[in-house]
């Protein structure tokens, strides 16, 4: 097993939590929009809407992409042993 202080893991630990976070706040913010496009069973997408959307949804893509890296670094940590 590699060594690795318990500091580091604990900031990558520490890391990997806030980006979880953040990415759980997105979705649902992004579901909230979601579900506000809906008026009388039909589908209306404002244009300010999609402008609020968007850029939380490339964010989204960030931070699933932190997260994919984070979790590769701790899993590095546990292979070989």
């Amino acid at each position: 097993m590699n060594k690795i202080s318990k500091d580091d893991f604990n900031r990558l630990l520490k890391q990997y939590k806030t980006l979880s976070a953040e990415k759980f706040e997105m979705e649902h913010e992004i579901l909230k929009l979601y579900e506000s496009l809906t008026l009388d069973n039909v589908v209306t997408i404002p244009s300010d809407r999609l402008k609020t959307i968007e850029p939380l949804r490339k964010r989204l893509n960030i931070v699933n992409q932190e997260m994919k890296k984070t979790d590769k670094k701790i899993l590095e940590f546990f292979k070989d042993s």
